[in-house]
């Protein structure tokens, strides 16, 4: 899921940088529009993230025989 949260910011990014130097209206509000959506999913991405950060994961999932 990190690599989806970088990916989307590279992405914002990117479509940032374009916005601010295209001078054409429609262009300018497409990428403005790609980058506002990018900044959907990153913080779709974050809550994510956060959520299943918290969750605890028990270490007998993983070795099932140690017992806790």
């Amino acid at each position: 899921m990190y690599d989806a949260l970088l990916s989307k910011m590279d992405s914002q990014r990117f479509y940032n940088e374009q916005a601010m130097l295209i001078t054409n209206p429609m262009a300018r509000q497409f990428f403005i529009n790609l980058r506002d959506e990018e900044m959907h999913h990153i913080s779709m991405l974050h809550k994510k993230i956060h959520a299943l950060e918290d969750i605890p994961f028990p270490v007998s999932k993983i070795i099932p025989k140690i017992l806790i």
